[in-house]
């Protein structure tokens, strides 16, 4: 069976507008300089140096359907300036050996939101407008029966990281307690304080 059939059979389970449909087949290594590719494009035109804020979320499967009818349907209704990532993970080709927290479910859905912000305005491509966005959406994704967990979180309390963490914050404390008793690493997320030394 050719890619086309292959690619034609996947997409026909999908409801979308097929005059959306957009595909370019790349080599491998294109596909991992992807991002570089984008970077040179936005510099071309002047939008590299220009705020970017970013937001990555990891959705679990089954909450897919009602986050994007939230998220898509009322939240996002204009451009975001920039692209939308959706990318299935299996968690059990993960390492859980880390820190980073998923969702409780085998399936999830990372969802990058990758805006670019124009530094001079005041429309929908403002840094302040994209930003509100984010606040909205994440204000959303905190729903506790959704399970959504974020990438690369922003909390200013211990609270709001034991919460982050949830069931898998014991763990990470003994492992911060093994491998930086002192707390050498800690300023940074605001998650633990650093030791000060008794003299």
């Amino acid at each position: 069976m050719s890619w086309n059939k292959r690619t034609e059979i996947l997409l026909s389970g999908l409801h979308f507008i097929p005059s959306t449909l957009f595909m370019s087949e790349v080599s491998y290594l294109d596909f991992l300089e992807r991002v570089h590719l984008s970077e040179r494009k936005l510099r071309e035109k002047g939008l590299w140096e220009v705020p970017h804020p970013w937001m990555n979320l990891l959705i679990p499967k089954s909450k897919i359907h009602e986050f994007a009818e939230e998220v898509f349907g009322n939240i996002l209704t204009d451009n975001i300036n920039g692209p939308i990532l959706v990318y299935p993970v299996n968690k059990t080709k993960w390492n859980n050996k880390t820190s980073l927290v998923t969702p409780d479910e085998d399936v999830f859905y990372l969802v990058g939101f990758l805006s670019s912000a124009v530094p001079s305005s005041t429309g929908t491509d403002s840094l302040d407008y994209i930003l509100t966005l984010n606040r909205r959406i994440l204000e959303y994704s905190a729903t506790p029966h959704l399970g959504i967990k974020q990438y690369l979180p922003h909390y200013r309390t211990q609270g709001e990281w034991r919460a982050h963490f949830g069931s898998q914050w014991q763990v990470f404390l003994q492992r911060k307690s093994s491998y930086d008793p002192l707390a050498i690493l800690a300023p940074g997320q605001r998650i633990f304080r650093k030791a000060v030394p008794i003299l």
